[in-house]
């Protein structure tokens, strides 16, 4: 409880431009992870297996924290940057077209796809928030650090 408290202390004492930055983000992100998965439908991909609502939610919802972890403005680390497109590219794998993955159909093939990987794609995104809610807390102690750092004691 005192993390969940501390992580929305630390959301409210956010500056106003992070809040405007934030949907400019999101959408640029769902963009990257909605259109090739093809829940942002458009001529250039297609699905045969029909988008379910939880691959909304979970599009949604990692978008959005995606964003949220993008508008903080403070330094990122490459390894910061690195961790935050991982979690895009498994939200990807979770929200995606089970038999459209083509390393998937290559080890189970299409039925296995679709008997084995589909069901298991929900927890893939649970672990795509997860690590954006990580990849937040992280970005938010290290904007923490950045905004009020520590003064030196006088010797």
């Amino acid at each position: 409880m005192v993390v969940r408290g501390k992580v929305l202390a630390q959301l409210i004492r956010l500056d106003r431009t992070t809040w405007w930055r934030l949907p400019v983000f999101a959408v640029i992100a769902a963009v990257l992870i909605g259109v090739p998965s093809d829940i942002i439908d458009t001529p250039i991909f297609g699905r045969p297996v029909p988008v379910r609502t939880l691959d909304v939610v979970i599009w949604i919802v990692t978008s959005t924290l995606i964003g949220l972890v993008f508008a903080i403005r403070a330094p990122m680390s490459d390894r910061e940057q690195t961790r935050t497109v991982w979690t895009g590219f498994v939200s990807f794998l979770a929200v995606g077209c089970p038999v459209c993955n083509q390393v998937v159909v290559a080890v189970v093939g299409v039925s296995g796809a679709l008997s084995w990987w589909a069901p298991l794609q929900p927890v893939v995104g649970l672990l795509a928030i997860g690590a954006a809610l990580w990849a937040l807390r992280r970005r938010l102690s290290t904007f923490e650090l950045q905004a009020c750092p520590v003064e030196p004691v006088p010797a």
